[in-house]
């Protein structure tokens, strides 16, 4: 027996196990035909199937590029090794050194020929990609089409292909002929052959079950075939090889649930990483702007979803407001300009929260949009989208039913936000008069004085008393004590620019920063202030006063000129109050003229004692 009939003879014995070519030669792309190019279509298609519709793949031409296959790769089995030819041609010489895979340790152990790269398969896809490469280079292909078979519609759908020494992935749907080849071997589960025009094509049947736990659907069957070509200038498919290639497929499948397991393993291990890191982050965002950013920065960060938004119900004004929108480059910015009324038929974002049917755009994007809306003890308080819109990635099952299990906590997390902005708020602010309390007014005012120090900017402080509150809490009942509080509050903050700072001092004391504002700017501001309190009435009940009017004393302290310090400036602003209620109240003094006053009146007391003596 010479060495070419022995090695051919152990190749027939181990076809039982697992054969894998060696890295080496990698089908046409090895030979230096095509090197990386991408095929336009399908050849040969025309002669035993008939096409369902249009290619609605990831490119424009049928197919998008990839990246050529690296040597180094370990997500790819390395193709086969030498083909030498006899003195005869026609590849019958040597064959390709044989390789066992023990996917226990991930390693390929060569049985003769040089030692194979390891291979590592993330999954069905990477498994597929691989079973498409070694049979390419272990019966010199020109391409090789892995199809899944829909028993629903009859239509096989073509989802990878390896040509010119690439695979890459390609949706197509594809109807078989009745009496093709393809529709036969579909028909018997059995290996068959067609030759044409468009070259020689073998179909290679098989069945395997797809391992599903994470989407809730458990164990699905699934059926498809393996599609063999050679191009028309080569020879055909003898029914030798025509046997070693299904032989070979259906042992290379036998390993296909080592890898379908090694891919649940991965899917598991970053659900438990994304569960708990999202879990975290629900935890520990609190204020509303940090939490809802961490919250769709986390969601798309695990999930890799194009776009994810956040909608929350206005309860008071009845509209769904946006809040914030996370893209696929993790940029987030704010939608607070969408704003939608909460009535049915107004858009189909109120009527999803509304729990009313949202017409044909969702039924079409069902499998790559995702509306859920957001509820905390059965009150919905907004509304979570995801999408791949732009992508047209369909949403995975399993991706769906983890993102689901995640709603109740987003609800959570999003009420906790705003339940501690609104407690922040209460805490900072008084309810009465909405005004800022003292506590975060000796925080603002600290900024504001170090910047105008910095700057060399003038600061004015005004300083405001409530006329007789007392006697009017005392003689007409608290409730109209509030009300007075109310109607100030109100009047103030009607009257300020934007970057004035008020805040309800004490009882009835108000106090007004104004930056870059001068003592005389700070005074109008106090008569427009005073006049337009004047003019209102409160309504006193069961009284014979029948209504009340509000007055107002008020004194105006300036930095740099009245004061060089914090203390001070609040000191001299002070102290012009202190004497307009000394004076008759209901008026304004600006402490440069108090002191004017004060120093007049010291020089004429002087110059009267000196006069007496």
């Amino acid at each position: 027996m010479d060495d070419g009939a022995a090695q051919r003879l152990l190749f027939r014995r181990e076809l039982r196990r697992v054969p894998l070519p060696q890295a080496g030669v990698r089908g046409a792309a090895a030979r230096g035909q095509g090197g990386g190019r991408i095929p336009a279509a399908v050849p040969g298609a025309g002669a035993d199937a008939q096409y369902h519709g249009v290619p609605h793949g990831r490119a424009a031409a049928g197919a998008r590029a990839v990246e050529p296959v690296a040597e180094d790769s370990q997500a790819r089995l390395r193709a086969g090794g030498p083909h030498a030819r006899d003195d005869h041609g026609a590849g019958r010489g040597r064959l390709p050194a044989v390789a066992v895979l023990d996917m226990n340790k991930k390693s390929a152990k060569t049985i003769f020929g040089p030692e194979p790269a390891k291979a590592v398969y993330d999954g069905r896809d990477a498994f597929m990609k691989g079973a498409l490469e070694a049979v390419s280079a272990a019966f010199t292909l020109d391409a090789a089409s892995f199809y899944e078979y829909d028993e629903k519609t009859g239509l096989l759908r073509l989802s990878l292909r390896h040509a010119s020494g690439v695979t890459f992935e390609h949706e197509e749907n594809l109807r078989p002929a009745p009496g093709s080849a393809a529709a036969r071997a579909v028909e018997t589960v059995e290996q068959t052959s067609a030759k044409g025009l468009g070259g020689s094509f073998l179909y290679s049947p098989f069945r395997f079950d797809y391992c599903d736990p994470a989407g809730g659907r458990g164990v699905i069957p699934c059926f498809g075939l393996f599609r063999l070509e050679r191009a028309p200038r080569r020879r055909g498919f003898t029914k030798a090889e025509a046997a070693k290639a299904d032989a070979f497929l259906r042992s290379y499948l036998r390993d296909y649930y080592k890898a379908e397991f090694f891919s649940l393993h991965r899917k598991y291990d970053k659900n438990v990483t994304a569960i708990t890191e999202l879990t975290e982050v629900f935890a520990t965002a609190l204020r509303v702007s940090e939490s809802f950013r961490h919250i769709l920065s986390g969601i798309q960060t695990y999930f890799g979803f194009d776009r994810v938004r956040l909608y929350l119900i206005d309860e008071k004004n009845r509209r769904l407001k946006g809040e914030l929108s996370a893209d696929i480059r993790g940029q987030i910015k704010s939608i607070a300009y969408e704003e939608i009324p909460l009535e049915p038929g107004a858009h189909r974002f109120a009527d999803i929260v509304l729990g009313r049917s949202s017409g044909a755009f969702m039924e079409r994007y069902k499998d790559c949009v995702l509306y859920m809306p957001l509820a905390v003890q059965g009150v919905t308080i907004g509304l979570l989208i995801v999408d791949n819109l732009l992508s047209q990635q369909r949403i995975e099952p399993q991706e769906l039913a983890m993102l689901k299990s995640f709603g109740g906590q987003i609800a959570l997390a999003v009420d906790n936000s705003r339940l501690f902005d609104k407690v922040e708020e209460l805490s900072l602010y008084d309810e009465l008069t909405k005004l800022p309390l003292r506590r975060y007014f000796n925080q603002r005012y600290q900024e504001e004085f170090y910047r105008a120090e910095r700057f060399k900017q003038p600061l004015a402080m005004v300083w405001a008393d409530i006329d007789f509150f007392k006697e009017v809490n005392d003689t007409y009942g608290h409730q109209i004590g509030d009300k007075v509080l109310k109607e100030a509050g109100r009047v103030i903050l009607s009257n300020l620019r934007k970057i004035d700072f008020p805040c309800r001092y004490g009882g009835d004391e108000i106090i007004i920063l104004l930056p870059q504002a001068s003592g005389e700017e700070a005074k109008r501001l106090a008569q427009r202030l005073s006049s337009e309190l004047a003019e209102l009435r409160i309504p006193v009940p069961f009284s014979k006063t029948k209504e009340l009017r509000v007055t107002l004393s008020i004194g105006v302290s300036t930095f740099p000129q009245d004061a060089s310090t914090m203390e001070a400036l609040l000191e001299k602003a002070d102290d012009a109050l202190y004497w307009v209620k000394s004076h008759g109240r209901g008026k304004i003094a600006l402490y440069s003229e108090v002191a004017a006053e004060k120093a007049q009146a010291e020089a004429a007391g002087g110059n009267k004692d000196a006069a007496t003596k």
